[in-house]
This record gives structure tokens, sequence and C-alpha cells, in this order.
């Protein structure tokens, strides 16, 4: 296997050469793409790098979103021979031996499978996993970007990233596209990534329940809604969107009413999300 990985950055922060040292090591190399707007940028903080000689620096001074960060690095890969494509978050990392493990399992499973590899993942904020963490390797419905392995053979079969996604689901809707054409997305359980779930940042009591808003600022907001109303669609198999409304829509105005500030401005995405799903509009929020 020669693997390349691409980290998409966002006013990244000093934990970020941690969490790339955590993987580093068993990277051919390492795309780093920042999405920071020019006038935004802050020096990485990457001096203590274990190998920066693996190292690229990408982007193009403005947030351009998800889709084509990624799409960006499967070029870089199908033109520089790499088998497999890692796609990761600023802020997830694997504790010790971790994604050594997740290397010699994806090699067990067969890498020369046409398979999306993942990983279960341990959700900091809410201190539990988000699978049951057994010793078993299960097919999912889809994984989530960061910890994700994708053959780059399977992007000549299936394409890229749907750019005009912008931020929301193009992780779920590649996975979702693979299992139309018969290519599954597997998961080992056993093997966990430390990552967060968007912005939550602390939980609340509500009718007695235990509940963590994702305290998405108003664009990401705006994405959650919209997208899934648009890949709803485009695979009503997969997406329920009753489920997804409740959610991050009709949750998420109760969530901003009682603990969120800019409730104004996120109510206004709120509205706008929906009003352009149901149009079926697409690209970056205008």
């Amino acid at each position: 296997m020669k693997l390349a990985a691409v980290v998409v950055l966002y006013h990244p922060g000093e934990d970020l050469t941690g969490n790339i040292n955590s993987y580093l090591p068993q990277v051919d190399k390492l795309l780093l793409w920042d999405n920071t707007p020019e006038g935004e940028k802050k020096q990485l903080p990457l001096s203590e790098i274990c190998h920066p000689e693996r190292l690229e620096y990408r982007g193009c001074g403005r947030n351009v979103g998800i889709g084509i960060a990624l799409n960006d690095a499967v070029d870089y890969a199908r033109k520089n021979g790499f088998t497999h494509l890692l796609t990761l978050d600023q802020d997830s990392f694997f504790l010790d031996g971790e994604f050594r493990r997740y290397m010699t399992a994806v090699r067990g499973y067969g890498e020369d499978e046409q398979t999306i590899f993942s990983v279960n993942y341990f959700i900091k904020s809410q201190q539990s996993s988000l699978y049951p963490v057994v010793d078993t390797v299960d097919k999912v419905s889809s994984a989530m970007t960061s910890g994700t392995i994708y053959p780059v053979s399977l992007f000549e079969e299936l394409g890229t990233f749907m750019e005009d996604l912008f931020v929301w689901g193009i992780d779920c809707e590649y996975c979702w596209r693979a299992a139309r054409k018969g290519v599954p997305t597997v998961c080992f359980k056993n093997i966990l990534l430390q990552h967060d779930l968007g912005y939550q940042k602390k939980k609340h009591r509500l009718l007695g329940k235990e509940v963590f808003p994702n305290e998405y600022p108003p664009a990401r907001t705006y994405y959650n809604v919209r997208n899934g109303i648009i890949l709803h669609k485009l695979y009503p198999e997969s997406l329920n969107l009753k489920a997804h409304l409740r959610y991050h829509l009709y949750k998420r105005m109760v969530f901003v009413l009682l603990y969120e500030k800019q409730k104004f401005a996120k109510w206004k995405a709120l509205w706008e999300g929906y009003r352009d799903g149901k149009r079926g509009k697409l690209g970056e929020r205008s």
C-alpha cells in the first residue's frame, strides 16, 4: 500500500502537531489543505512534526469547502502513483499504536479490495464510542470523512467527491454512491479514532434527558439542513428525511433558543437551508 493522506484545515488549533504525529509515521505523503482565509491565517504549529519532509502545504487563500480540498488530494494521489487515500479532520487523532493496527487490519482484510475502510470513533465530548467496541469488521451505511481510507482506483470508477455540497454530507454521499455500485463501506469496530462531533461544547438537561447541542456557526447550520434535503432526493433509500429534519432543524431550533448565541443568525440559516434544500440549490451559500 502506498498511502497519501489529506487533512483539511480551518483555523487549526495548537493540538494540530500532536494529532498529525499520531498517524504520520505510517503515511507516505500528507497534504495539508488550508481553508483559512488569507487575512486570518496564523503560523501553523508544526515545529515538532516527526516527519516534516512528508508534508505538503496547499490551499488557495480562501474557504472553498471540503469537496474541492478532497478532490485536490484525489488528483495528487492519482498523478503520483498512490494506491490509497486517507482523509482526516484537523482535530482527530489516534492513540499510541492505534493507527498502525488500522493499517494492519486493512492489509489483513484485503487492501486490493474495492472497499471503503473506516474506523470506530471515540466521541470526546460524550466520552463514549459511536459503535460498541467489538472485534468485528462490519458493513456500515456510511463513514465520516475523518479516518476513512479509499482505494484510489475507486475514483476512476465512481468519480470524485461532490464539491457542490460544500461542507456537510460529502462523506455520506460518496459511500452511498459506492453502495449503489456494489462497493461496501466497512468499519473496524475495535479501532478507535479520537474525534468530536461538530461543535459540541457541553451537555445540558432537557425534559429530564441529557442533550449535546451541536453549536454550529450559522454557515455550517445552513449546509446541514440544506444538504440533508438534497441528499434525500438523491438517495431516498439511505437518508431518512424526517429523522434528519428532526435532528438538524426542529431540535436545533429549540437548542438555539435555549442554549446558543447568535440566535437570529442561526434561525435565519435554518430557514434558508430549508428553503434552498427544497429548491435544490447547491454550491456555496450566497
